[in-house]
């Protein structure tokens, strides 16, 4: 597929996390061509409407400028995700709730695949679902899988009640609302932090 998606990446690194607007990144608003994205491994999240296509050329652009690119496109369709890859993405995510055959073609596929758990506060107090769903799809996929959150607050308190039967059975790739690392126990299991991208351009 590509070089960048079988590099070394260490336990414990950090992916900034943006959005797409057009041809930036938010937060900074700085262009898909910063020179300053060659130094960082960037987490991309492209929020697409329903029917909308990937962003084909900008893809291309930041597989090139970025060290390292983890793109969540929104989407439950394998083939979205290996034309992410084929555009220079290291890994892609594709939801949790995506169809067992689309999960499973896409991991047969490529190892580069990262299953996505968007979490909210019904998750949290109605968790049967999701936990069941985690715990089938451990032994059917890759082993990574990112969980995002948009409220402050969730992630810590999911943690603190995931079983541990579930908790070992995938390298985690976090990435909170808060922007930054989180104070987690027990997490030698975490792979990677996804932080706000703000935090990274400060530094360069």
């Amino acid at each position: 597929m590509n070089a960048k998606a079988n590099a070394p990446f260490m336990l414990g690194s950090n992916w900034s996390r943006f959005v797409l607007s057009g041809n930036r990144l938010l937060p900074g608003s700085i262009s898909i061509s910063d020179k300053r994205l060659l130094g960082l491994d960037v987490m991309l999240e492209i929020r697409r409407k329903e029917g909308q296509t990937l962003p084909i050329s900008v893809l291309k652009t930041l597989g090139r400028n970025c060290s390292r690119l983890l793109v969540d496109p929104h989407t439950d369709n394998h083939q979205d995700l290996i034309d992410c890859i084929m555009m220079g993405s290291s890994l892609v995510c594709i939801d949790h709730r995506a169809q067992f055959k689309e999960l499973q073609s896409a991991h047969a596929t490529s190892q580069n695949i990262v299953v996505k758990l968007e979490l909210n506060s019904e998750m949290l107090e109605n968790p049967e679902d999701h936990l069941a769903r985690l715990e089938t799809l451990s032994d059917m996929v890759g082993e990574l899988i990112m969980v995002k959150t948009r409220q402050p607050g969730i992630l810590e308190e999911w943690w603190i009640d995931l079983p541990r039967s579930i908790r070992s059975s995938w390298r985690w790739i976090m990435a909170p609302a808060e922007g930054e690392k989180l104070p987690l126990k027990n997490n030698s299991r975490i792979h990677s932090w996804a932080l706000s991208g703000d935090l990274f351009l400060s530094d360069l």
